[in-house]
């Protein structure tokens, strides 16, 4: 390294630098602001699209209600055109729709769908949960548990073993209901649920 003795060596070096360097340095500034001005640019895109589509889905979801063939339609092909959080409450909307249409099998259908397309985590275990009472009403009993097996985080687990206690009961395995019961109503979870679990537990005994 070398070393400079005088201030005005040391203000020469630094020309020096910038003469043979300064090419480098803007190139790399500019790449730098570029990148930085398109990150902020890709992030308020994205909140945008964001926005417009929530508005979209709030519309849809209205026309969904009324039950028309239209609505519906509009709701499938929004689901199948939007690839993030708001098609995955299409999906949810469109199965939630099915059920109360008794139409259980498309209602899998699009459990699986917002299953598999969710990103976030709560989204994906909502789909899961869902899925599995589908395919409990479907006497799918072993497709729901490994359904079941697919919800890991620990604020799930009294949902969890409130439909395994069920689909158990189902199957005519009541030691193994019984005891899903018992692990679900040790854990945090809401207290809703956790009664309806004492009901079903008793319900057991007798």
């Amino acid at each position: 390294m070398q070393v400079y003795t005088t201030e005005t060596e040391q203000v020469n070096a630094i020309k020096r630098f910038f003469f043979t360097n300064g090419k480098y340095l803007a190139v790399g500034l500019v790449l730098g602001i570029g990148a930085l001005v398109g990150w902020r640019y890709w992030l308020t895109h994205q909140t945008n699209q964001l926005h417009n589509t929530a508005a979209v889905f709030e519309g849809l979801n209205n026309s969904l209600a009324s039950g028309s063939k239209e609505g519906v339609a509009a709701v499938e092909k929004f689901a199948n055109e939007t690839d993030n959080v708001y098609g995955v409450m299409a999906d949810l909307e469109l199965a939630k729709q099915a059920v109360a249409q008794n139409n259980l099998a498309q209602a899998e259908k699009n459990l699986l769908t917002a299953s598999s397309k969710a990103k976030d985590e709560n989204m994906q275990t909502l789909s899961n949960l869902r899925l599995a009472r589908v395919q409990l009403a479907e006497d799918k009993t072993d497709a729901a548990l490994k359904t079941l097996e697919l919800v890991k985080g620990k604020g799930w687990q009294v949902m969890v073993e409130d439909i395994r206690g069920d689909i158990l009961a189902k199957k005519g395995d009541i030691a193994g209901a019984r005891a899903a019961y018992s692990t679900g109503l040790g854990l945090d979870g809401p207290q809703v649920i956790k009664n309806l679990m004492k009901i079903k537990l008793n319900n057991l005994s007798n």
